[in-house]
């Protein structure tokens, strides 16, 4: 399902918020969303996922650890037309 340029950036900062909580919250926000929508099971094999297949080393070493630098952009018609 596609997401708005808008929702895309919450998201990220939202989840640069959580990283800066620590594991512990990351962890409390993952049972919680899995008790909201229903979908432990997906979270689960995702984690799974993203531990066999992510080296956090290799990761960092890459700068993959980081949201790319946010440059000046034009702002996108549905900001536009959702402050006009």
């Amino acid at each position: 399902m596609p997401i708005s340029h808008l929702d895309r950036a919450r998201l990220d900062r939202g989840a640069e918020h959580l990283n800066r909580l620590g594991a512990r919250a990351t962890a409390e926000f993952l049972a919680e969303l899995s008790a909201t929508i229903g979908g432990g099971p997906a979270i689960m094999r995702l984690l799974a996922e993203y531990q066999t297949r992510l080296n956090p080393v290799l990761l960092q070493s890459a700068g993959g650890h980081r949201f790319p630098s946010r440059r000046p952009r034009a702002v996108p018609a549905e900001l536009r037309q959702a402050a006009g």
